[in-house]
């Protein structure tokens, strides 16, 4: 079965009212992207970046944020309402 795992950045400091206001640079992530693949046992099919909105699914623990100093995206929908996409890690893997 092909599954996929996104890795986003972690936030390394809170600012203030517990917001983010820094995170990992992207060459971080890929760091992480590396050490998870060498300490799973998985086949990897594919990695590529994608830019996905400030929040993800499953990292609710407050540790992972989607800003980057070097890939930030901000996109404006209906209504002038803009949401903020960031630069991500996508692995694509068979177990």
């Amino acid at each position: 079965m092909i599954q996929c795992k996104d890795f986003a950045p972690r936030i390394t400091e809170r600012g203030s009212f517990g917001g983010a206001s820094d995170y990992e640079s992207f060459s971080e992530v890929v760091s992480a992207v590396n050490q998870w693949i060498e300490t799973t046992t998985i086949q990897v099919i594919n990695v590529e970046s994608v830019v996905l909105p400030d929040h993800l699914e499953g990292t609710s623990d407050g540790n992972y944020g989607l800003t980057v100093s070097n890939g930030f995206y901000p996109v404006m929908i209906s209504q002038g309402v803009t949401i903020n996409c960031f630069q991500c890690v996508r692995v694509w893997y068979r177990e």
